[in-house]
């Protein structure tokens, strides 16, 4: 009995020795992806795996980064071995799902999910799952009550705000709007990668911030912060390739056709800054900065009896508002210095 316990123990340490190596590679897989570095994190998991294809944590990890890096084929053969109990697995096979416009087989997977709980945001996704099918009455319940979980998830927000929109709720439309834009900082300040991109501009080296930030991405949000970024920091070009790929994978947000718009319009681009800015007064009528730099383009066209009733509608969505009526003041006094002989 003594030599058999002690042959178990023997075992077990060189079990625990064999182990190590592919452990220690998850743990620096995990520190990684804690760092938002999916890339190299994904090696460190393959490497666990080579190492011991029986580790689950570093499969689904490295499932996990395949999604973060867009490699959604090679996710999904990860985790669909997975999904059978494991609600994890289940959500990301979702996720792939309403990217891959798989609409009713989403819906099917988060509401299971939503069922058994576990992850809280599926249903922000079963609302999106629903807004994009064009169900934007079902879609409504869901944002809601995501928010209530998370107050600060600008996402929600807006999608609640568009889905009121397309439902004729034009108050609480305009209200979760306005929510939405307060709440983009948020986001900003929440990712690793994204204050590594700030403290480049900040730095002065806008080429690699873009390099870092920029590139090789198909999250909306990420990309609209990104673009958001070089905006404050003043590198409008910058900018303007963000918003571009923001309005591309999100046509009808008002939000980032708004945003194309105006950095347009800096860069002098007045004829194209005119196409987004209506697109984004198609998705939001009364976007009250959309209607003032509408209308101000209008007037730089000369079309004078147009900006008037774009601005004056501007006026009315916010007569308190010290800019919009700065600049109703100046467009004024510009169009009457045009009139004088």
């Amino acid at each position: 009995m003594l030599r058999a316990a002690a042959l178990c123990i023997l075992l077990a340490s060189a079990a625990a020795r064999s182990s190590t190596p592919a452990v220690a590679l998850v743990a620096k897989g995990n520190a990684l992806m804690r760092d938002e570095r999916y890339d190299e994190a994904a090696i460190r998991f393959q490497e666990a795996l080579n190492d011991d294809g029986h580790l689950l944590e570093a499969r689904r990890n490295l499932a996990i980064c395949r999604f973060e890096l867009r490699q959604y084929s090679q996710a999904r053969e990860l985790f669909q071995p997975l999904s059978t109990g494991s609600s994890t697995a289940d959500y990301y096979l979702a996720r792939i799902d309403l990217l891959e416009n798989q609409l009713d087989r989403a819906i099917r997977r988060f509401r299971a999910i939503d069922q058994v709980g576990g992850i809280e945001d599926e249903k922000f996704f079963l609302g999106l799952a629903y807004y994009k099918k064009g169900d934007f009455t079902s879609a409504i319940p869901f944002f809601e009550q995501w928010i209530k979980l998370s107050p600060r998830d600008f996402r929600a927000h807006e999608f609640l705000a568009r889905s009121f929109a397309r439902t004729n709720r034009r108050a609480e439309a305009a209200r979760e709007f306005a929510r939405t834009r307060e709440l983009h900082n948020y986001y900003l300040e929440g990712s690793v990668a994204l204050k590594r991109c700030a403290t480049l501009l900040d730095q002065g080296r806008q080429t690699e911030a873009w390099n870092l930030c920029g590139n090789d991405t198909d999250d909306v949000d990420k990309i609209s912060a990104v673009a958001m970024l070089f905006s404050r920091a003043g590198d409008d070009r910058h900018a303007l390739l963000g918003w571009k790929r923001a309005v591309a994978l999100d046509p009808e947000s008002p939000e980032n056709n708004y945003n194309l718009a105006l950095s347009l319009f800096k860069l002098k681009d007045i004829v194209l800054s005119r196409q987004y800015v209506r697109a984004a007064l198609q998705a939001w009528p009364d976007f009250p900065e959309a209607n003032v730099l509408y209308g101000t383009i209008l007037y730089m066209l000369r079309q004078d009896g147009a900006a008037i009733r774009v601005l004056t509608h501007a006026q009315e969505l916010r007569p308190d508002d010290p800019m919009v009526r700065r600049l109703l003041e100046e467009l004024a006094s510009y169009r009457g210095s045009r009139q004088k002989p």
